[in-house]
């Protein structure tokens, strides 16, 4: 489910219905066809929306993404367009009725969905990396600050990214699948792979764990590669590959290391298996199982021997373990991907450093970029790490600070200790260090380089995109998409004068039919106008005052930031769960996951909203420890 669906609750309603029992679907059709299928059909209907195509009330529940979408534009009054007659107070009424009644009212827990999930790119190539011992990838200056983005992996140049699912993660099970030609090069990456096992002392020690014994080397090695335990039949089965390689003439090493690459090309390496049972409504999963799911929410990778070896000996079943495994994983070096993947997809900061940047060939531009990311990494990371409150990713006394980056904001008290490296790297020659500051309009990724580049255009600050970003990203209220009919921003000229960006966003929304989703929009971009294109402080002939829709004022982008951590609060404290139950379950969120998230957001409320509240409520969650039945 998108973000939006719960977010939009704490906002006013439009109207209140007072119906004592709900419309039926029925009734619902008969409202649209009079009002809305007129645009909504047929073979390209307006807003590629076809609400013909849906007849019941239970194709009306598998779609509640779409009447999310519905509910949304007829709240806002966006829909139907002004030339179109509006719904009547009745309509909307029932509409809202049946929507909360079949969406929101829902009480029962309900488990939902667990896909076979294959591996993400970044997954697949963390997990053949811990479980060899080897080293793919080059990160630069991980802890510090890189000159170059490093080169392409093996797995990054063979295997396309994964696209986004329905949650909005790339983790998402619907969009993960295999075709032919990808089987292909996960051979040849494994083989790639087996091979560097040479180069490495440590994959030495970790795989043949100084055996000579290919039994016992296996039977070691695949209940790693499976995480979870093996049977000694499975053994058996890959022990014979074993055999028919050396019978082939193949020695020792090379027969183990073609056993390996079949390890590495089983579906039970590629996907994350798990058992279904049909004897109850849902079940708990078994503890290697649940160790699996914790290790690639928190870390992107398999689990390690530790969380596995608990896992297979159930002892995950005791909170106390279970607890204090979370904690080791929120401590452990893994947690960087949390950051890149969860952090980085959320906020969208991963896109400074697109390939389309990154390939200019301006060295400078590069150099900026790589740092204005690395900033935005080791942010979320320090967030989580420490435990800090999730409202600091709004503001924050702290942030991340090198040279370069101190030269882009304009700051000029900024000394980089020369004996300070972070977490002790001393190959970084502008290392990152944590820096607090006490500008009261800094802090946060609201303020951020990073965040301030994807949201301009190359040259120029963009209010809207500005604007839409803290709704979506930060309030959970995406905007929808402007009607084609109006013209770009750019576009809106007056002959004979050159409009300020704020004079022109004044004549563009004049027009009715923008007014609704500007008014939301433009006081947000507005308010961070300060910040120039790259996050440079700016003050001449820049207003960033504004007011919001709910009558809060505010004059600078210090008293923004205010006014959102105060009176925004309940909002987004359920867009951050929302986001994170989203991405730790690899599904977009439904309607009937509501009592989950409300019990959730309870939790991190309580808890002071600090992120380990909010991690451990996911992780101990039914739909995270639990399975639907195959029967349901």
């Amino acid at each position: 489910m998108n973000p939006t669906l719960y977010a939009i609750l704490s906002l006013a309603f439009l109207w209140t219905p007072i119906l004592t029992a709900a419309p039926s679907f029925t009734d619902i059709k008969l409202i649209l066809r009079n009002k809305c299928v007129e645009c909504h059909q047929g073979e390209k209907p307006a807003g590629k929306l076809d609400l013909t195509a849906i007849t019941t009330q239970g194709q009306a529940l598998q779609t509640d993404d779409i009447w999310e979408r519905v509910h949304e534009v007829l709240r806002g009054g966006t829909m139907p367009p002004d030339d179109n007659s509006p719904l009547t107070e009745d309509e909307l009424q029932s509409f809202e009725h049946w929507y909360q009644e079949s969406f929101l009212n829902v009480t029962e827990i309900v488990v939902g969905d667990s896909p076979l999930r294959r591996l993400t790119r970044r997954e697949y190539q963390n997990s053949i990396e811990d479980l060899l011992s080897i080293q793919l990838h080059q990160e630069l200056a991980k802890d510090g600050f890189r000159f170059m983005k490093p080169p392409p992996t093996i797995v990054e140049k063979l295997l396309p990214p994964d696209p986004p699912g329905g949650s909005g993660f790339r983790n998402d099970a619907a969009v993960l699948s295999l075709d032919q030609a990808s089987i292909v090069k996960l051979l040849q990456i494994a083989r790639y792979c087996v091979d560097q096992i040479d180069s490495f002392e440590s994959a030495q020690r970790r795989v043949f764990e100084n055996s000579s014994d290919a039994m016992e080397i296996l039977s070691t090695f695949i209940p790693r590669a499976f995480r979870r335990q093996v049977g000694i039949e499975e053994v058996e089965k890959y022990h014979q590959i074993y055999l028919r390689a050396t019978q082939q003439g193949d020695d020792h090493d090379a027969a183990i290391k073609n056993t390996l690459v079949a390890v590495l090309t089983s579906p039970h390496f590629l996907y994350r298996f798990e058992e279904t049972l049909t004897s109850t409504k849902y079940h708990r999963i078994h503890d290697s199982e649940l160790a699996t799911r914790l290790s690639y929410f928190l870390t992107s990778s398999l689990p390690d021997d530790q969380l596995l070896r608990k896992g297979i000996h159930r002892e995950l079943r005791q909170p106390e373990e279970f607890n204090q495994e979370i904690d080791r994983l929120l401590q452990s070096p893994g947690l960087l991907e949390f950051a890149r993947n969860f952090g980085g997809q959320w906020l969208g900061f991963h896109e400074v450093i697109s390939d389309q940047i990154i390939s200019t060939g301006n060295n400078n531009v590069v150099k900026q970029r790589l740092a204005m990311y690395d900033e935005a990494l080791l942010y979320f990371e320090y967030l989580v790490r420490e435990n800090r409150s999730v409202f600091e990713i709004i503001d924050s006394k702290e942030s991340y600070m090198n040279q370069m980056l101190a030269g882009l904001y304009g700051i000029n008290n900024f000394k980089s200790p020369v004996q300070t490296r972070l977490r002790g790297r001393e190959d970084a020659p502008d290392p990152l260090i944590r820096w607090p500051h006490s500008d009261p309009n800094r802090g946060g990724y609201l303020t951020m380089a990073a965040s301030m580049a994807i949201t301009s255009a190359p040259q120029r600050t963009s209010p809207i995109r500005r604007g839409v970003w803290v709704l979506d990203k930060i309030l959970g209220t995406p905007v929808p998409e402007p009607p084609a009919v109006v013209p770009p921003l750019e576009d809106t000229r007056v002959p004979g004068k050159t409009l300020t960006v704020r004079e022109q966003l004044e004549l563009h929304t004049a027009n009715e039919s923008c007014r609704n989703c500007h008014q939301h929009i433009d006081p947000l971009g507005l308010g961070l106008e300060n910040f120039g294109p790259l996050g440079r402080f700016r003050t001449n002939n820049i207003n960033a005052a504004g007011t919001l829709p709910t009558g809060q004022s505010f004059n600078t982008p210090a008293e923004l930031k205010a006014i959102l951590i105060s009176q925004y609060s309940s909002q987004i404290r359920r867009n951050i769960t929302e986001r994170m139950l989203a991405y730790a379950l690899g599904r977009r969120l439904r309607y009937y996951d509501k009592p989950v998230v409300d019990d959730l957001v309870k939790q991190l409320k309580d808890g002071e909203d600090r992120f380990h509240v909010l991690i451990k409520a996911i992780a101990t969650s039914i739909p995270f420890q639990h399975r639907q039945a195959a029967n349901e």
